[in-house]
């Protein structure tokens, strides 16, 4: 049997300017005092995987605005448009697109979700999509549509890194959230491996950090026809 492979991307427009375009390619947490002053456009994670109850459906999830405290609060940024891009035939364009965007403010936020379809256009400049389905509430699970689940909210944070060590073999990495004190000497790394299995810390599920989540499952056919 011939496999297909397909490229999923996910991204943030600032709707406001209607530029200013990130993919999310790797995970990462307060890169840079930009996506640190506006956490809403700070991508962390994405991630693609087979429905566990549906083996027709598949799950897409992207994760932002990271390091939300154990019990905090935080809400969906109405002048950012969140897109999953997938391209089809591995040429770097992307051939379908779902566009997510928020409206409203607190506990009265509701989700829109437009796809996926064609894009009115690739690359690095965005138009939004007609939204032809239903929206919902924030932080509960509803259907878009009959075939289409979503999810938008608060979940704990799902990936896993040894932070104090990381800074240990690169110290001069900057870091504008705060969470590490600077390095007495940034030029001289004091180790040059990562700790083993065992013996990593994990930063951010043993200090109980949450994220802002979208979820949603659809038919394969969905995304490829």
């Amino acid at each position: 049997m011939k496999q297909k492979h397909y490229w999923l991307m996910a991204g943030v427009v600032v709707l406001a300017t209607g530029s200013g375009i990130r993919l999310a390619q790797a995970s990462d947490h307060a890169d840079t005092q930009e996506v640190v002053s506006r956490a809403g456009t700070d991508l962390t994670d994405v991630y693609v995987f087979p429905s566990p109850e549906n083996s027709d459906n598949v799950v897409l999830a992207m994760n932002f605005n990271p390091l939300i405290p154990r019990g905090g609060t935080a809400q969906f940024d109405t002048d950012v448009l969140y897109q999953f891009k997938l391209d089809l035939n591995a040429d770097g364009v992307e051939d379908r697109v779902i566009q997510v965007t928020f409206t409203g403010s607190g506990a009265n936020q509701r989700v829109r979700v437009a796809g996926p379809m064609r894009p009115n256009q690739v690359g690095g400049t965005n138009t939004l999509l007609p939204v032809t389905m239903n929206e919902g509430a924030v932080n509960t699970t509803f259907f878009a549509s009959p075939t289409v689940k979503v999810f938008a909210g608060l979940r704990e944070d799902s990936f896993f890194f040894d932070l104090e060590q990381f800074f240990t073999i690169l110290p001069d990495r900057g870091v504008p959230s705060g969470l590490t004190q600077p390095p007495a000497n940034p030029n001289q790394p004091m180790a040059t491996s990562w700790r083993p299995t065992g013996q990593a810390v994990d930063f951010l599920s043993n200090g109980g950090f949450n994220v802002l989540s979208i979820v949603i499952e659809c038919p394969r056919a969905l995304l490829v026809n």
